[in-house]
């Protein structure tokens, strides 16, 4: 009897030991503010963030993972958290608008945190106060008309992504192929005009950050343009951010050089000229923002980042090819002249 209570024993300790603890998945967050939008970024393996699922309200934003798992990342958030063994909640100090999305080569989910505008108008029984006239607005001077750029001659175009890294996707359509289709056609568009086009790359292939830069300042373009798509129905044009603090490290590698700074004035005019151009041919907004990307910031030319809508809003056919390219050759002919 002792001997098979010692061995029954003995097995459970064996079961014990032999059975080990379920380990936790490793799930990285990063984070960047930019204005209104606050930007969340958790990486992990491709499978544990397909799977993760997001409910969002105004003032707050609920993950349920689908394991146990142990948060690292940046510290300092704009936002307090609470984490249990497999959700983690994000509470919003201010009224938000949140859009969530995967991306893949390195996996991870994408929480776009927009602030809400909230007007609040009080009368002058409300308040006890008198209501203070605007200033009357002064007339405005006559501005100094700009010398013209020269006309571009040398372009370096840039297809966003490539290769494993597939951008944003919808369906069966990826950033990396709406970019290259594009920048083949404007390529084909300005050689047509006599201009010498350079592509930073030509077929479905990656290119390290650092060798697109590289390649780039070596061609010495007149103009630079890289091709994105964006999240949004609209279209977004990027110039760059000059900030002594960076807290991404891509950033903070390549922007020792800030090539970009002596451009600015340029880019910004080239980015007005396309702007203008995409809003008389689209009829719609032109989202405008500047940050520090090292793919701008480091350029030693005029340069902007175009992001097209969607493919999840827009169609991209021959037909949206062409006026979008049209759009892009107006901007450019403006700044020219």
């Amino acid at each position: 009897m002792k001997k098979t209570v010692f061995l029954c024993i003995l097995g459970l300790l064996f079961i014990a030991v032999s059975v080990p603890a379920q380990s936790k998945a490793g799930v990285r967050l990063k984070f960047s503010k930019q204005d209104a939008l606050t930007r969340v970024v958790f990486e992990a393996e491709e499978t544990f963030i397909q799977r993760i699922r997001v409910t969002a309200s105004p003032s707050r934003i609920k993950l349920d993972f689908p394991e146990p798992f142990t948060l690292t990342g940046q510290k300092d958030l704009p936002f307090e958290m609470t984490q249990t063994d497999r959700s983690l909640v994000i509470h919003l100090r201010d009224k938000s608008d949140t859009k969530n999305f995967s991306l893949k080569a390195p996996a991870r989910l994408v929480l776009d945190i927009r602030k809400k505008e909230t007007q609040t108008a009080q009368s002058p029984k409300d308040t006890g106060k008198q209501i203070e006239k605007p200033a009357e607005k002064q007339p405005e001077k006559p501005s100094e008309k700009q010398p013209a750029a020269p006309s571009p001659k040398v372009f370096v175009i840039d297809p966003g992504h490539g290769g494993y890294d597939f951008g944003i996707t919808y369906g069966n359509v990826s950033e990396k192929d709406i970019s290259m289709h594009l920048a083949k056609d404007l390529g084909a568009a300005l050689s047509k005009k006599g201009k010498k086009v350079f592509f930073v790359r030509k077929v479905d292939q990656y290119v390290p950050l650092l060798e697109r830069i590289n390649f780039v300042n070596q061609k010495n373009p007149d103009v630079f343009i890289s091709l994105h798509a964006s999240t949004s129905e609209k279209f977004a044009l990027y110039g760059a951010k000059f900030d002594e603090q960076i807290s991404n490290e891509n950033v903070a590698l390549y922007s020792l050089s800030m090539k970009q700074k002596k451009y600015a004035g340029k880019s910004k005019t080239l980015a007005n000229c396309v702007e203008k151009a995409i809003k008389e041919g689209f009829k719609g907004d032109v989202i405008r923002r500047e940050l520090p990307l090292p793919v701008i910031s480091s350029i030693g030319a005029p340069a902007v980042l175009v992001e097209v809508p969607s493919p999840r809003f827009v169609v991209y056919d021959q037909q949206m090819k062409s006026r979008l390219i049209n759009a892009i050759i107006n901007g450019i002919e403006s700044y020219g002249q």
